[in-house]
């Protein structure tokens, strides 16, 4: 009996000893998760839009809850730009950002490769935010300002505020709508 205790003993501390082996790989798992669907739904607009020969809106609002802020990527069909006024614009889907990722640029912290603007979490035409009309990719696959039609790059941050291993970044090439994701680690970044 005092064998079986023993080797059980040493069977429990290994599991304690793996679990805390895994935990960053987990959270990373999770901050990629965030990054991951922020980057689906840029790339599900630009299909959406391409295919079906449509502006298609995205926006990134930070809605209120009981839980507190709630991080979204929404995509919107915009049928006013084609059909005028009364058509309506159906929401295509919302989308949440997995919990704890939040649209968020870490402090100091350098720019990605594409150099599209670290002056905010959300920097779209070099505005925090995105232009004030929006931005939307039309049916070529451009990602372009809504008032002007011009083609703008930008980059969506993510991250854990306090946490540098939560560092990821989105970044759209406006004039072809390419979609890259980026892991920040040591003040440099690896794409995804």
């Amino acid at each position: 009996m005092l064998e079986l205790s023993v080797a059980l003993g040493i069977i429990i501390i290994i599991f304690g000893i793996a679990i805390g082996a895994f935990q960053p790989a987990i959270q990373a798992a999770k901050y990629d998760a965030g990054m991951r669907q922020v980057l689906d739904q840029l790339r599900q607009a630009r299909e959406y839009s391409l295919a079906n020969r449509r502006y298609v809106q995205v926006t990134f609002p930070v809605v209120a809850s009981a839980d507190g802020p709630q991080y979204e990527v929404v995509i919107t069909e915009l049928n006013t730009l084609t059909a005028g006024g009364g058509a309506v614009n159906p929401v295509l889907s919302t989308t949440p950002i997995q919990f704890p990722e939040q649209f968020y640029v870490y402090p100091g912290y350098v720019d990605t490769p594409d150099g599209y603007g670290n002056s905010g979490a959300i920097v779209f035409g070099g505005t925090v935010g995105g232009p004030a009309a929006g931005m939307i990719f039309q049916s070529d696959g451009e990602l372009v300002s809504a008032a002007t039609l011009q083609p703008i790059n930008g980059t969506v941050f993510l991250g854990v505020p306090g946490n540098p291993l939560s560092i990821r970044a989105i970044t759209v090439l406006g004039s072809t709508g390419r979609v890259r994701g980026w892991k920040g680690a040591d003040a440099r970044w690896f794409q995804f």
